[in-house]
């Protein structure tokens, strides 16, 4: 009967203790997120993050390689304009990615890349001019790349003419950066960290003719790890315990 009442005390502690760290704010380097306020089905996903994109287009066989950058304006809200000024107070988070054409098939329609490589930074300069120095200066937040043995794949219409249109999408894993440890997960498909989709259309010029770039948005799906705080919390309940089974065993 002590036992089943230890048991039940036990996981009604480890509730509250799991409880009070999943609605903790997680809060790296300056930027902050609350892992409760975007759950879906199946699986929980605590971290959503929705920005713009310019980048090239690719020009086969001339221009193979696909140079990006943008801003990350959302995090976990649905907010029209985003939620920087709550989720990055006094602070910007931009980004800068590059790639490697590896196949366009179907009459210029599937698409396939590789040696994908994403660099977040977080930044108190604010001075975003939706330009590639302007989205890779301020620190390293977060970098990631391609879980082995996967590609960058997507579809769209006239793919590696200038006026290309469609999505994207890879998984990718967290390898470095202030936030590496948070979403170095492996609770994605295949064991990856974070799903990466974008979508982009053709820039024009003021003659309705293509510029060689492209706009869109994309955005970075993940679950992240509760921070130190809370594992302390847990590491204290834990070692509460502990300390009730030495009494209840010395008497």
């Amino acid at each position: 009967m002590k036992k089943t009442l230890l048991s039940l005390g036990t996981a009604a502690l480890l509730g509250l203790v799991s409880a009070s760290a999943s609605a903790s704010l997680i809060n790296v380097g300056g930027v902050v997120w609350n892992p409760d306020a975007n759950n879906t089905f199946p699986s929980a996903i605590d971290f959503t993050g929705g920005g713009s994109v310019l980048e090239n287009a690719v020009n086969p066989p001339s221009v193979t390689q696909v140079t990006g950058w943008g801003a990350i304006n959302s995090i976990n809200s649905q907010a029209v304009g985003g939620n920087q000024a709550s989720f990055c107070p006094g602070c910007e988070l931009t980004y800068t990615f590059s790639m490697d054409l590896v196949s366009i098939t179907n009459g210029a329609t599937n698409f396939s890349f590789d040696n994908l490589v994403v660099n977040v930074y977080r930044d108190y300069s604010n001075d975003y001019a939706n330009t590639l120095a302007t989205s890779s200066n301020g620190d390293l937040w977060l970098k990631l790349v391609l879980h082995p043995g996967t590609f960058l794949t997507g579809f769209g219409t006239d793919i590696g003419t200038g006026s290309d249109q469609g999505f994207g999408g890879a998984d990718l894993d967290a390898v470095g950066g202030l936030a590496q440890s948070n979403f170095d997960t492996n609770t994605k498909i295949l064991g990856s960290d974070v799903v990466f989709n974008s979508h982009f259309q053709p820039v024009l010029d003021g003659n309705g003719n293509v510029t060689g770039m492209l706009s869109g948005g994309i955005t970075l799906t993940g679950n992240t790890i509760p921070e130190p705080g809370s594992l302390a919390l847990l590491g204290l309940g834990l070692a509460g315990i502990g300390f009730a089974q030495r009494r209840r065993s010395a008497k």
